[in-house]
């Protein structure tokens, strides 16, 4: 095997039809390549592709965006050795690690033992797949997408969510992430009560025919009324009577609520993710 570091459009091509035999699990990496394929997330610079290579067949992947760590792909143990391997002689020492388990432990451990590092377990996640939506009843409000007006609101609700979720992470970008959404008129969501929104949940272009739910947020003084259920279940159907295969999202494995209400929407549980941090041993 070898790790083969590429050209976005390279490795798009190359490794599109291996990314798409997985394109639940995969579908934070199948987005992270189209968006700047499309021009929707500007390049960079840093960003480094990375395909792994076995007899000419891609058989792993990663993408690296700094400043967050690798997300490597569903591999087997010997593609994510293989990648561990790669980013040891890479510059500079990475501080994370992300991706589906079992890939990402193994990269992990591979990783710490080769550049001599401690892997300390970081955030835990699961993945889920919806494919057919079961909406809640009995809550008040509707669903309507947001729109510029919104745009402060949404900014806030970005930073607040970013803060609570992921306190220790790299600085979000709360405005690029809703002015990249604003534009297309239906991938961002807000259910409201009485004109007054409270609560929002974001969708990502269908890739693979698949679309990632994310951003789900209600702010502590709307907490406990169905709102973001409700919000995620008008979100999720759009996306399916729109002519996505599937639905999916991560939920935090720290948290019981929310794995527990996005399952009674029809969400099922396919594996788990993980984030593994590299700290000097």
């Amino acid at each position: 095997m070898q790790c083969l570091t590429e050209d976005l459009a390279p490795f798009a091509a190359a490794a599109d039809a291996w990314l798409r035999r997985e394109p639940v699990l995969h579908n934070v990496l199948l987005t992270l390549v189209a968006d700047r394929l499309s021009g929707h997330v500007p390049l960079s610079g840093d960003e480094r592709f990375v395909r792994v290579v076995d007899g000419g067949a891609t058989v792993g992947a990663a993408v690296h965006t700094p400043p967050r760590g690798p997300l490597v792909g569903a591999a087997s143990t010997a593609a994510a050795r293989a990648l561990a391997e790669h980013f040891v002689r890479a510059a500079p020492p990475l501080a994370e690690v992300h991706g589906p388990v079992p890939a990402v432990a193994e990269f992990a451990e591979w990783y710490a033992d080769r550049a001599d590092r401690l892997a300390v377990p970081g955030a835990a996640q699961r993945i889920f797949r919806l494919d057919a939506v079961r909406p809640p009843v009995g809550v008040a409000g509707r669903a309507r997408p947001a729109t510029a007006a919104d745009r402060d609101l949404l900014i806030a609700w970005a930073t607040a969510y970013a803060a609570e979720t992921m306190p220790d992470g790299p600085p979000v970008d709360a405005a690029g992430q809703i002015d990249a959404r604003l534009p297309h008129g239906d991938l961002l969501w807000l259910w409201e009560r009485d004109a007054v929104p409270v609560s929002t949940a974001w969708l990502s272009r269908p890739v693979a025919g698949v679309v990632r739910v994310s951003g789900v947020y209600t702010p502590s003084e709307w907490r406990g009324r169905g709102h973001a259920s409700a919000c995620v279940a008008h979100a999720s159907g759009h996306a399916l009577n729109g002519g996505a295969t599937a639905c999916t999202l991560y939920t935090d494995l720290s948290n019981p609520t929310s794995n527990k209400i996005y399952q009674a929407l029809g969400y099922r549980p396919l594996t788990d993710a993980a984030q593994w941090r590299f700290v000097a041993s």
